[in-house]
């Protein structure tokens, strides 16, 4: 009977750590999407000089038109990104773009929300994210932003 408590006290520790850890790497992805991203804008920045446009869901828009998460970041002929990450987990919001200003961006936001909401770099406001975005009233605990900005304490950029 000792062997078998304890044995079910072990079982209980290994699989809490294993779930923790799971979440922590599917949050390393999540950063490691967006950063991705990041690269792709800037260099769309260096190509015009201004990042492109918002949808109001929160995707990136080329040419009038809302970029699915998932399928590709392509302007004419060039491509910036074959395929711009989505979120994978289900029930989770999407990953979310925005702008300081729709006309001609200079300053964007990436968000995400983790699911080890202990992370250092996941801003909490109580039980949720600290960051909206998109009018879908998602809230977020991580955001990526581009270099010459930074963000309020509700997401805005500054």
């Amino acid at each position: 009977l000792i062997v078998i408590s304890i044995m079910m006290i072990l079982v209980t520790i290994t699989v809490t750590q294993f779930q923790t850890a799971k979440k922590k790497a599917a949050d390393v992805a999540r950063k490691s999407d967006l950063n991705s991203v990041s690269k792709a804008l800037q260099m769309y920045f260096a190509d015009y000089g201004k990042f492109p446009a918002a949808s109001g869901p929160g995707e990136i828009m080329i040419g009038g038109a809302a970029l699915e998460w998932g399928g590709e970041l392509i302007d004419g002929d060039y491509i910036y990104m074959k395929v711009l990450p989505r979120e994978n987990k289900i029930g989770a919001p999407p990953y979310c773009y925005k702008v300081d200003d729709n006309t001609t961006p200079k300053k964007y936001a990436l968000f995400t929300m983790l699911e080890n909401t202990t992370d250092s770099e996941c801003h909490m406001n109580g039980e949720v994210g600290a960051y909206s975005c998109g009018n879908a009233g998602d809230v977020y605990c991580f955001a990526y932003v581009s270099p010459n900005t930074s963000l309020s304490s509700d997401g805005t950029l500054q």
